[in-house]
């Protein structure tokens, strides 16, 4: 079976891992039964990316204006040339030799499941900096995996993709895969095969991303459905029942600021992280006209 793998790029550096994706898919198909795609997303720095085009089996392409993580990976697929289509983020390493070689296992198996896989974050990078987004990844994100499809890296044949699509109203961080998810009536299955996540945003940058995808499910407040199906959204829902939305709502304005300086300290509490979450949460569903 052929396969497409599509990467999204938004400044980053895709040049080694588009090298070492090309290197595994010369070992299990020959040149015509793959391809890689890899387009900018609006980009400010394309790096080295530029030399993309030189290699054998891989497309590039540059858009000057950033359309957002629903419409791009929507738009690759449409430019895809085979039936089964490998999404990977840009900014992700392979640190397997048979990454390639596991997600082929599963093609063709079954068309109405979507194959996903394990992300890794990188250990101990001691920097300051980036460490909220490194102990939220290796603590929580990466764990909770086995149970909640990521869309980092995932399998998925082009007519079962067309059907779902990614909602295209989410152009910011946040929540499109969970809602890829809830949207669907497939099966997501979790595949042993790891690739690891080395973009670390900055503490500022990690947090900012938090608020921007508690604001993207805001709208859907009024979905049952979704509600039921989102964590921080079921828990939202039980203390609105018992008005304890208000308390919170309350205490998270006059504590928000020595909470926010944990979590862009060289020790953050990622306990805090949970409850600057739920205030964040309750804080924007109060700005809603309808609240």
């Amino acid at each position: 079976m052929s396969l497409s793998i599509l990467i999204p790029c938004y400044n980053w550096d895709v040049y080694q891992l588009i090298k070492d994706l090309q290197k595994q898919c010369i070992e299990e198909y020959s040149i015509d039964n793959f391809e890689i795609l890899c387009i900018e997303d609006g980009s400010k720095n394309y790096f080295q990316n530029n030399k993309i085009d030189m290699i054998e089996g891989v497309r590039y392409e540059i858009r000057t204006k950033n359309i957002g993580r629903s419409a791009i990976r929507n738009l690759l697929s449409k430019k895809a040339r085979f039936s089964w289509l490998l999404f990977i983020d840009c900014d992700s390493k392979i640190v397997t030799k048979n990454f390639i070689k596991s997600y082929k296992k599963n093609i063709g198996t079954n068309q109405k499941t979507v194959f996903y896989g394990k992300t890794t974050y990188p250990e101990n990078t001691l920097n300051k900096k980036t460490i909220l987004h490194e102990k939220y990844g290796r603590i929580i994100e990466s764990k909770r995996k086995k149970d909640f499809f990521s869309s980092h890296h995932f399998l998925i044949h082009k007519n079962c993709f067309q059907e779902i699509r990614f909602d295209e109203k989410i152009t910011s961080y946040g929540y499109e895969d969970v809602l890829f998810q809830i949207e669907s009536d497939y099966s997501f299955q979790y595949i042993d095969n790891t690739l690891c996540h080395i973009g670390l945003k900055s503490n500022e940058k990690f947090l900012q991303d938090c608020e921007e995808s508690l604001r993207n499910i805001t709208r859907y407040i009024n979905n049952k459905n979704i509600i039921n199906q989102i964590k921080i959204l079921r828990y939202w829902e039980s203390l609105s029942k018992c008005y304890l939305d208000k308390i919170i709502s309350v205490l998270f304005n006059i504590f928000q600021p020595t909470i926010k300086r944990n979590l862009l300290s060289k020790n953050p509490n990622l306990t805090l992280l949970q409850i600057y979450k739920m205030g964040f949460l309750i804080k924007e569903i109060k700005r809603l006209p309808s609240s």
